[in-house]
């Protein structure tokens, strides 16, 4: 712990401790990232095909969602661990058996070995996820956590970046076993990297009161309310309800940015220009115009995810909060309401960015506001508001779309988004 304070009182601007938990999940994060390319194109090489009554379609799908499905339950798991083990040794597995699903990749074949994988690397990552939350705690403070948690978004989106870029041009070059089979390798130098990572008590200790008589009779509230931000007493009523803002908010912020517009962008490019676009008298193919789209959102994350990080720190909270939200909801508004694709087009990639400046500045707000009491399982929760709201944007997204058209989604998720900061400002009206 002393160590941790040398560092912040040092002025490093990213802890070696930070680091430590990051670079392991850049190394592992590449499996996952590479496979999102490399499935959809390689069907057979994966022995991939109709099955049990389902189609081959239906296993890829599902092998491409089921890791978000499994951490809605957990993230409450990594939580309980955490809490039990304390961090490095829950911590390290996590990053060996990332390393382990990434290498399942290379020399799978059917559906059940290729679900198992994808399975447990949803476990890895709430560990990785949830690990980097609780290190920013530990090394971090108010002064300079936006920025460690940056520093993590930054992260994965390097380890991403180089996975859809390198990594597919060497599936390319020599197969998906020689690919996902360096991506493995890559995830032990992680391994060792995750070995260093610091080691301390997640669990904070505090004196509890013996309930009350109001408390034993509200025993559904208060069981609702640990669902919602994770059980905490009654006395910590304006947490709870400020916890329930942030996590709200952070739903509707990844029901949008993470889920409505990644799941939609294609058939929407398609429905606006049909095969090809011509955007400011260039022709683009839909399917390279989307993907320069959504490149343009992952490097956005690399390149800005601690400069946003920093300024939340800086600015403060809620105001960084009000203004990323402001600014997501007038690029979502021109999205859902322009008339002419170029200004749609326009509008994309800065609706991504804008997202993520709000969702840095969320996880900092989220960290703040939590009890050291309810460190881990506080934060699970949150996790589980942001993966819930990931997983709920493409299905909400493509229905919407298919009766009203895809505009219209975009209207829904900044009524939703509108409700959700209106809550923020209510929840946090008393802290600047």
């Amino acid at each position: 712990m002393s160590e941790s304070s040398d560092t912040r009182k040092s002025g490093a601007y990213i802890p070696r401790q930070m680091m430590s938990v990051v670079l392991p999940t850049t190394a592992v994060i590449m499996g996952d990232s590479l496979i999102y390319i490399v499935l959809p194109a390689s069907i057979a090489d994966f022995g991939l095909e109709d099955s049990l009554g389902v189609s081959a379609a239906v296993w890829i799908g599902l092998a491409l969602s089921i890791n978000r499905l499994i951490r809605l339950v957990g993230n409450s798991l990594a939580a309980a661990t955490f809490n039990r083990f304390g961090f490095k040794t829950p911590f390290v597995i996590a990053v060996l058996l990332g390393g382990l699903t990434t290498l399942a990749y290379a020399f799978s074949r059917g559906a059940a070995l290729l679900l198992v994988a994808r399975a447990l690397w949803g476990l890895s990552y709430s560990h990785l996820r949830l690990g980097a939350y609780l290190a920013a705690f530990e090394v971090g403070d108010s002064g300079n956590r936006g920025r460690l948690l940056g520093f993590f978004n930054a992260g994965q989106r390097t380890g991403s970046f180089i996975a859809v870029t390198a990594g597919a041009a060497l599936a390319d070059a020599t197969g998906r076993g020689t690919a996902f089979t360096v991506m493995a390798a890559v995830g032990v130098i992680g391994v060792l990297i995750a070995l260093t990572a610091p080691n301390f008590t997640v669990r904070r200790k505090t004196v509890e009161s013996a309930p009350t008589e109001s408390s034993r009779h509200h025993g559904f509230g208060e069981r609702a309310w640990g669902v919602l931000v994770s059980p905490l007493p009654e006395s910590a009523h304006a947490i709870r309800r400020r916890l329930l803002a942030i996590n709200y908010l952070r739903f509707g912020a990844a029901f949008a940015a993470n889920g409505l517009v990644i799941a939609t962008i294609s058939p929407f490019l398609a429905d606006l220009y049909g095969d090809e676009a011509t955007i400011f008298g260039a022709s683009v193919g839909i399917v390279t115009l989307a993907g320069f789209l959504v490149g343009v959102r992952w490097f956005g994350d690399l390149a800005l995810s601690v400069p946003m990080g920093h300024l939340s720190d800086v600015w403060g909270r809620r105001r960084t909060v009000m203004v990323g939200s402001f600014l997501t909801l007038a690029t979502m508004l021109v999205v859902g309401l322009a008339e002419k694709p170029e200004v749609i087009v326009a509008a994309l990639p800065l609706l991504l960015i804008t997202g993520s400046l709000l969702a840095v500045a969320l996880d900092a707000s989220a960290s703040d506001a939590v009890p050291d009491e309810a460190r881990a399982g506080s934060m699970a929760r949150y996790a589980t508001w942001l993966d819930m709201g990931s997983a709920m944007g493409p299905i909400a997204g493509l229905l919407i779309a298919d009766a009203f058209g895809f505009q219209a989604g975009f209207l829904v998720a900044s009524v939703l988004l509108v409700s959700g900061v209106v809550g923020y400002g209510f929840a946090t009206r008393s802290r600047v």
